[in-house]
């Protein structure tokens, strides 16, 4: 993932935590509904204390741990040459990502399927396919649901906002053959 998407999905992740943790106070303009007049009146003849910058501290604590949280999501899937099949290490990284997903479910993930240069267009299109499917799978398995999780391939053809290794050799083709956690939304 480019470092401007980086910047727009943390971006993102803060903007929602933020705008959650204006929207957790209930009752009255305190906050404390359900407290007595007393101490409401208690509270109304105390001066006011400048808690702004412990609130802005909380909320940014609040935002880089949530966008810590969403981290494991942004990780690569990778799969050997023509193959489809998770790896074992590939569904451990899946089980973070699904207990991550289950615990966010405002949290939608599209996972675009990527294959090297070699073979057709044709060809590659339905690999990459086959793989983000594998994974779309793998956590539906998990539990988080299918609504949550969209999938897209795009074969040997350059992923939006994603650096691809351009070089002709088996190392960079490697990096290629992947399943990426592409895109998140609130």
């Amino acid at each position: 993932m480019k470092f401007g998407q980086s910047k727009a999905v943390l971006a993102l992740v803060i903007a929602g935590v933020l705008g959650l943790a204006g929207c957790a106070s209930s009752g009255g303009a305190n906050g404390k509904g359900s407290e007595s007049a007393s101490t409401t009146n208690a509270a109304a003849n105390t001066p006011a204390t400048d808690n702004s910058a412990a609130t802005d501290n909380s909320a940014a604590t609040a935002a880089a741990q949530a966008a810590s949280e969403m981290d494991p999501l942004k990780k690569d899937i990778q799969f050997g040459f023509d193959k489809s099949l998770l790896s074992s290490e590939d569904r451990g990284i899946l089980k973070k990502d699904a207990s991550i997903l289950k615990a966010h479910p405002s949290v939608k993930v599209v996972i675009a399927g990527h294959a090297d240069e070699r073979g057709t267009d044709a060809y590659n299109i339905v690999l990459g396919q086959k793989r983000a499917k594998a994974a779309r799978i793998y956590l539906i398995r998990l539990g988080v649901s299918a609504k949550r999780i969209k999938i897209v391939s795009y074969g040997k053809r350059e992923i939006p906002n994603y650096s691809v290794c351009s070089d002709h050799n088996e190392s960079c083709w490697s990096k290629n053959r992947i399943a990426h956690f592409m895109k998140i939304t609130m």
